[in-house]
């Protein structure tokens, strides 16, 4: 029997997949927020996540990267959020699938049963491996102003590169509005042009591209922010 726990905060949405779900032979769970998950989780991990983007505190993408970062599990997106941006931030998040609502249950249902073949079928071995890939984390170090790649590299950062950084990385996965951004540049709240905000995360992006060859995983986030998504160690000054 495939566990299932659907993370939606509409309780009419909610209760249909459920019902659904559970009629197609599968033990389901149900949770409103973050924080309910957080509870389920406590008593045990389930095959699979179906998730909501907009919910009420913590949203899906940052549950999707804090949980695949510490939990072996499949996640399926099933948002009304459908824009290319949305999709790409919630497959790098960590989401094996992106559904957008609406969707047909009979497409949700055979969704979940490729998705639970295909992670039973995987040995243990290359599951292990593919995932440590796939999520090795990055560092910010705040000593040397630098922020070291996944393989190691090394890029040094000028003072408005660093402060940007810190303020992404300080909770990865979590969407940083673009007011924040500024204010962490030194601009008036408000005062600043949006688009110098983009120029900066992409001048960034080319930088550690040329420096390491890897990609910086910062994804723009519609109407919102920015957001770091991937997991991050955090190296704290030294004392002097």
């Amino acid at each position: 029997m495939i566990n299932v726990v659907v993370v939606e905060d509409d309780p009419d949405l909610c209760g249909s997949i459920v019902r659904y779900l559970s009629l197609v032979g599968m033990s389901v769970r149900r949770a409103g927020s973050g924080a309910e998950l957080d509870q389920l989780l406590a008593a045990g991990i389930p095959d699979l996540l179906v998730l909501d983007v907009n919910l009420p505190g913590e949203d899906g993408f940052s549950i999707a990267a804090r949980l695949r970062s510490t939990a072996r599990l499949g996640i399926v997106m099933l948002t009304a959020r459908g824009q290319l941006d949305d999709r790409v931030l919630g497959l790098t998040a960590g989401a094996d699938a992106y559904l957008v609502k609406p969707v047909q249950f009979r497409e949700l249902e055979a969704v979940i049963h490729s998705l639970t073949r295909r992670l039973r079928e995987a040995p243990k071995e290359e599951k292990a491996e593919a995932r440590d890939e796939a999520f090795r984390a990055w560092s910010f170090d705040a000593a040397s102003w630098s922020l070291i790649t996944p393989n190691g590299h090394q890029v040094p950062l000028t003072n408005a590169e660093y402060r940007v950084l810190q303020t992404l990385t300080s909770e990865p996965g979590a969407s940083v509005g673009r007011e924040e951004i500024a204010a962490s540049l030194g601009k008036v709240v408000g005062g600043y042009d949006d688009r110098s905000i983009d120029a900066v995360m992409a001048r960034l992006r080319r930088k550690v591209n040329a420096a390491s060859g890897e990609n910086l995983p910062i994804r723009a986030v519609r109407s919102v922010g920015y957001v770091f998504a991937a997991p991050v160690e955090a190296r704290a000054r030294s004392e002097s």
